[in-house]
């Protein structure tokens, strides 16, 4: 018998994309087990979702909104999330059509938009079911954005719409800028220089998980 014939497609569950501003329906997708986790275990569950979420969406986000001056009304929660078998969403399709920011201006409004209208109900809703746990979401979606950056300036980019955002402690309307500075840079015991982000993203307290090398909780326990 063949690989074709043996290998089984994925199957995706299809999901509503603004399931993940309404609180009440992302129950939905809480895995089976999810009243035997503990208070830490949820919370890195959720991160763990968050993680496959901007992922999928905030790095090639800030990559096209940096080389390609466009960008994806994410904003508008259009389309649907496929959900993989573990319960996190693996693509979004029908997400919206692009639109153009070809100046710094509205490249600028396209991010205050992304950070206002999409990223804030998303960390709402996910910090609801993590004991509101808000750092831990808005920590991943910058560091996500963070990534899109970096692939831009391999591009060589003009990225410094993003290089503001990350250095700025408060946003135009005098929020607290809670994208603000996702990683630094720290010396190794050898004298080398890493990168390391400022907030764990807790998933090493899934069983299935073990910390990353450049986490900053080196001394935690997974409990």
């Amino acid at each position: 018998m063949s690989l074709m014939e043996t290998t089984a497609e994925p199957v995706f569950t299809g999901v509503p994309a603004s399931i993940v501003c309404q609180p009440e329906t992302f129950s939905s997708l809480l895995p089976a087990h999810w009243q035997t986790l503990s208070a830490a275990g949820k919370t890195a569950w959720m991160s763990l979702w968050s993680q496959w979420y901007f992922a999928g969406t905030l790095l090639g986000w800030a990559d096209q909104l940096c080389s390609e001056h466009q960008s994806c009304p994410l904003w508008e929660f259009r389309g649907q999330l496929q959900i993989n078998d573990r319960g996190c969403p693996e693509h979004w399709l029908n997400r919206g059509n692009l639109s153009a920011s070809p100046t710094e201006s509205q490249q600028r409004q396209h991010l205050d938009l992304l950070i206002h209208r999409f990223i804030t109900p998303v960390c709402q809703t996910l910090a609801a079911f993590a004991a509101d746990n808000l750092t831990v979401f808005w920590s991943n979606a910058a560091v996500r954005l963070w990534q899109g950056m970096q692939r831009a300036i391999e591009k060589q980019a003009d990225v410094r719409v993003l290089q503001e955002l990350f250095s700025a402690p408060r946003l135009a309307d005098d929020q607290v800028n809670r994208l603000f500075s996702p990683l630094r840079s720290v010396v190794k015991e050898d004298g080398t220089e890493q990168m390391q982000r400022r907030h764990c993203c807790l998933i090493f307290r899934l069983d299935e998980f073990e910390k990353c090398p450049s986490c900053p909780l080196q001394k935690c326990t997974k409990n």
